[in-house]
């Protein structure tokens, strides 16, 4: 399992950034090779408890991410905003906190991950551990551009 953290600054407004990065009727458009199979929920829809699903692809090999809202309070006013999404499927293990909060007329948003992949040879989960922070930064750039 590995560990990483994220952080970029946005000029959106805390709410706003929250709003983008939980839009999971947006993660299709931004993820590569990637749907929501189920649960599909704007960030005002989700609650703790509310459980997805994203679909990667490439050609006839794929896999799910199983994934389930632990808790989540958007942010508000100057307090900050913090999910934690737990990943229960059989292949893709970890969890995701994100905070957002409010820094200099915009927001930071933070995400921090645990990230492994069980089944797979070692130079296999390897490989993936290390693009993932690449590949969740990428996605984390596109919707907050909108």
């Amino acid at each position: 399992m590995r560990h990483y953290t994220i952080s970029l600054t946005s000029p959106l407004a805390p709410a706003e950034a929250w709003a983008r990065v939980l839009d999971l009727r947006v993660h299709d458009r931004v993820i590569p090779f990637t749907r929501i199979t189920s649960g599909l929920a704007s960030a005002d829809e989700l609650r703790p408890g509310h459980e997805f699903t994203a679909c990667t692809m490439v050609g006839r090999v794929g896999f799910d991410d199983v994934m389930r809202v632990e808790s989540l309070t958007p942010p508000s006013g100057a307090t900050a905003g913090h999910a934690r999404i737990v990943k229960t499927g059989r292949l893709v293990l970890g969890a995701v906190e994100l905070t957002v909060s409010a820094h200099d007329g915009g927001s930071t948003v933070r995400w921090e991950q645990d990230f492994g992949l069980g089944r797979l040879v070692r130079p296999a989960r390897w490989a993936a551990e290390l693009a993932a922070p690449l590949l969740y930064g990428t996605t984390l750039r596109r919707l907050l551009r909108g």
